[in-house]
């Protein structure tokens, strides 16, 4: 499936809380977790992933892989795998396929993710723990992405 999305680093992430909340946007979830990222020796646009995510104290964890088709300063467009679960009887042929298929750990990321939903637009933002930053993306529906991404960008020179 593609996935259309815009990635920005920020200083903050109470801004774009406070735009959600503003703009009413529905708050779906927020979880903590630990995505190990992979990358491939030959192509640095294809990419899999390990994702375990802890909701109320029960864990979950999911494969799956990402081919970048285009970048544009803050701007994605990706095909996206459909997740696998992760379980102790497949994780260590998963791991294999990885290796197999010429594939290193380049990141290993822990963040608490709060995810916002309106109108085909959602919001994904981390604020991460290790390594300490702060990342806001929004994806969905490409003109309702842009209007959105339109508005926000100007959050950080607002400050």
């Amino acid at each position: 499936m593609e996935e259309y999305e815009y990635s920005m680093k920020v200083k903050s992430i109470k801004p774009y809380i406070a735009y959600c909340e503003k703009n009413k946007y529905k708050l779906e979830s927020v979880t903590k977790q630990n995505r190990i990222v992979y990358e491939n020796n030959y192509s640095k646009d294809i990419i899999a992933r390990i994702t375990t995510t802890i909701i109320q104290g029960k864990k979950t964890c999911v494969f799956d892989c990402k081919n970048v088709s285009t970048r544009a300063k803050a701007l994605k467009i990706s095909t996206e795998s459909i997740p696998m679960k992760v379980t102790k009887g497949n994780r260590q042929s998963i791991e294999s396929m990885l290796n197999t298929l010429n594939f290193y750990e380049a990141a290993n990321n822990t963040r608490k993710r709060y995810v916002y939903n309106k109108k085909g637009v959602k919001f994904e933002i981390d604020d991460y723990i290790s390594p300490a930053m702060c990342v806001v993306g929004i994806e969905g529906k490409k003109d309702e992405v842009d209007k959105v991404y339109k508005e926000i960008k100007e959050i950080e020179n607002d400050k």
